[in-house]
């Protein structure tokens, strides 16, 4: 018989070796592994759901949590990723076990970044989700613009600048490969974490992926745009839930729409740090 109980320390050599040979040997060994031991792993959490079956670990599904300060307390916030089953033993309601296993929570905020069609949807018929974002502000150069905003980059470089809160976002994204950057305009600051990858018709994206100050962040990404972005091809690329308001800038849907689930966490607070994404090195959808 199948059972399905939480991860624990001594399932990470297997579910990496599940992982790595049957879902993506693109992804490294090592990276895998981040999945269950990261460094801002709360000290009560688990480290995903397992399936065993006869002592061997026939699937799993990561979950990646954070505590983080939202609205004057701490939201734990769990970042649903890698659900993998051997096709052996799919059809018998496991993976289904696997679900409501990991989302059994009510008072977290789940997230899922990176599935899917199937997977989304799956979630939103049985676990209550819903789509958080499925379109992206595109902005590029504009030829002629002359604004510009002061850029100070890397973590040794804008440490000092920040607050106490974002220092610790800044340690514990560090070692990833992921951009910091402090923008200011006049005497205000907002620090950006986004990641560069090249997408679609061979074109970079500089994703935004947090945000300490989204207002300052909307009023200033057009001179952003032009200072930072290195070609007139290259874009800078905004989830539409964190600006409010109308803006002139392109638009693009998202081919695989973001998802969640919270109780009181709106989607604008909810950005794409702490997750798979960083840890894996993927790009957004």
């Amino acid at each position: 018989m199948t059972i399905v109980r939480p991860a624990e320390e001594g399932d990470i050599d297997e579910v990496v070796d599940l992982l790595f040979g049957n879902m993506s040997q693109k992804v490294p060994k090592e990276r895998w592994r981040r999945l269950l031991d990261y460094p801002w792993r709360p000290a009560d959490a688990d480290r995903g759901r397992v399936a065993v079956d006869a002592g061997r670990i026939v699937g799993f599904l990561g979950l990646v949590y954070a505590d983080r300060p939202i609205g004057g307390h701490v939201e734990r916030f769990c970042n649903i990723c890698a659900w993998y089953l051997l096709k052996s033993h799919r059809g018998q309601g496991i993976g289904q076990a696997i679900q409501f296993s990991a989302v059994a929570d009510p008072r977290q905020t789940y997230t899922i970044m990176t599935a899917t069609l199937a997977t989304g949807r799956a979630f939103a018929a049985h676990s209550g989700f819903e789509v958080l974002d499925d379109t992206r502000y595109l902005l590029r150069r504009r030829s002629g613009a002359v604004a510009t905003v002061d850029l100070i980059e890397g973590p040794a470089a804008i440490a000092t600048g920040l607050s106490s809160g974002d220092q610790t976002v800044l340690d514990h994204h560090r070692p990833y490969n992921i951009r910091h950057l402090l923008v200011r305009v006049g005497g205000q600051s907002c620090y950006v974490v986004m990641q560069v990858k090249r997408k679609g018709e061979d074109i970079d994206y500089h994703e935004v992926m947090y945000a300490s100050d989204w207002r300052l962040l909307g009023e200033s990404a057009q001179a952003l745009a032009n200072t930072l972005l290195p070609s007139d091809s290259a874009v800078l690329a905004i989830d539409q839930r964190f600006l409010s308001g109308e803006r002139d800038w392109d638009r693009e849907v998202i081919r695989l729409p973001r998802w969640y689930r919270s109780a009181g966490v709106q989607p604008g607070r909810i950005d794409h740090l702490y997750g798979e994404v960083t840890l894996l090195d993927l790009k957004l959808p």
